[in-house]
């Protein structure tokens, strides 16, 4: 095997390019308009992908069921603060509780899906009426939740099924109580202060760090932010050249998220993905508006969220959560 081969992961990458081909067609609504519609499809893809990979297709076409659900209430009740920070709270609620039996870090694009709906509602067909749009809506999501679901059972019976940790009651119910509350409460901020995709970034930063364990979230944390930051710089220097040309963005979108898939897939540290996952999503988003901006807006809207989870971290440690590792050894596992 020559030295290069060696330096490379074929299996990650093999599987990186799989998941960039389910995740093609979403990407591509982005050079037609239609990005806000993009989001949810490549958030419904991952959700019926990765639970039918790792547990089966029943439960798979249930979660996309929901998925599909949370994402229409959200819509509907977008324009009304308190209402959307309800639908938000008990979406994240379900997601936390789904750390009891080890999926909540595979499925946090769910509940992130729902923060960018309410945030920004994905209006399909600008001069149609809400319901029209709802039922758009509503068939992207099965038809993406459906896709990533039979590519995943298909793909799930050549690979051995991997053992979920699971996590005991008393853990589970404190990350989960702690999480929604805090989610609302931002919510609530972000429909008031009408902060759109950056109040949807606070959000997602804010699920995605926030562990069940003091230490596991500080790894997040500073993980998040190294490659936030290492990102926003490579999203600049990618984007320049391209002059915000639709087509030339959304390809280098596209190289530097199967780059982060395959960095992520062959087990590199977190922050290496973010890395290239920032400047992929920048380029997407930012290619209708500014990309400098959106960059800029990104770092911004994570360091809020990051500082928000540390609040989180500094609650739960004052109730006396344990962290997840020490839960696990103290259970035998």
């Amino acid at each position: 095997m020559s030295a290069t081969g060696s330096m490379i992961d074929r299996k990650a990458l093999i599987e990186s390019l799989i998941a960039m081909s389910l995740l093609l067609p979403g990407l591509l609504l982005f050079p037609l308009g239609i990005n806000l519609a993009m989001c949810l499809f490549i958030y419904g893809v991952m959700v019926g992908f990765i639970v039918a990979l790792l547990i089966d297709l029943r439960v798979a076409l249930l979660l996309v069921g929901a998925f599909t659900v949370a994402n229409l209430v959200a819509y509907a009740a977008s324009p009304y603060p308190l209402p959307a920070a309800l639908v938000m709270a008990v979406a994240v609620l379900f997601y936390g509780l789904t750390l009891r039996v080890g999926l909540a870090s595979f499925i946090v694009v769910a509940p992130a899906s729902v923060a960018f709906t309410i945030a920004q509602p994905p209006i399909v067909l600008p001069h149609s009426s809400t319901a029209a749009n709802v039922l758009v809506l509503g068939i992207v999501c099965v038809i993406a939740g459906v896709w990533g679901a039979a590519a995943g059972t298909v793909i799930g019976r050549k690979v051995p099924n991997m053992r979920l940790a699971r996590v005991g009651w008393r853990s589970t119910w404190l990350f989960a109580g702690a999480l929604t509350v805090v989610c609302g409460i931002v919510t609530a901020v972000v429909g008031v202060m009408d902060l759109q995709q950056d109040g949807a970034w606070i959000l997602l930063t804010i699920l995605i760090v926030s562990q069940p364990g003091i230490h596991k979230t500080w790894r997040k944390v500073s993980d998040r932010l190294l490659g936030t930051f290492v990102g926003f710089a490579l999203a600049l220097v990618v984007a320049m050249p391209l002059h915000g040309h639709p087509v030339a963005l959304t390809l280098a979108a596209i190289v530097l998220l199967g780059i982060a898939g395959y960095l992520m897939l062959s087990g590199r540290p977190y922050w290496q993905f973010v890395t290239f996952l920032t400047p992929g999503v920048v380029l997407v988003v930012g290619g209708s508006t500014s990309v400098i901006a959106t960059d800029i807006n990104r770092v911004w809207s994570t360091m809020i969220g990051a500082v928000i989870a540390v609040v989180v971290l500094f609650f739960l440690r004052a109730i006396g959560i344990n962290d997840r590792e020490g839960e696990l050894k103290a259970l035998g596992h």
